[in-house]
């Protein structure tokens, strides 16, 4: 019995939750109104400098490690803001069941701003977007 314990608290941990491709596109059609690559790739808001579909921070890209090599070639690039929004998330996001509204909190509002105001409203339009199918995927490059 122990050791059966044993192997299904190995087998738990080793779960992973993963990150629906519909959650993706949501994000992306929240952060950019449409998941559309903006004019000008970069913006400035009353915050900060938000680049991308995804509408990413450079500090929000370099917790990603940094994919690409350089900041805005990436930012302009639509896989290259994929994989930092994945690799992002991968790093922040712990918990093997994590849902939608957990990778959304964690984007917009870091490790630390998940349960903020400005996280929950930010979920709730991605979940908006979810329960109406208002999303379209994120282009690929073939």
């Amino acid at each position: 019995m122990r050791a059966s314990l044993f192997f299904l608290a190995v087998a738990l941990s080793a779960a992973a939750a993963e990150l629906e491709d519909s959650c993706l596109a949501c994000m992306c059609y929240v952060s950019s109104s449409g998941c559309v690559m903006p004019d000008g790739v970069c913006r400035n808001t009353a915050w900060s400098e938000v680049c991308g579909p995804w509408a990413v921070t450079k500090p929000y890209w370099e917790d990603a490690h940094k994919p690409g090599g350089d900041f805005y070639p990436c930012m302009a690039d639509w896989d290259c803001n994929e994989q930092t929004v994945r690799a992002y998330l991968d790093r922040y996001v712990e918990n093997p069941f994590a849902t939608c509204e957990t990778y959304a909190r964690t984007h917009y509002g870091g490790p630390w701003g998940m349960n903020e105001d400005y996280a929950t409203d930010y979920w709730l339009l991605v979940k908006d977007c979810l329960d109406d199918g208002l999303f379209t995927n994120p282009p690929s490059v073939e």
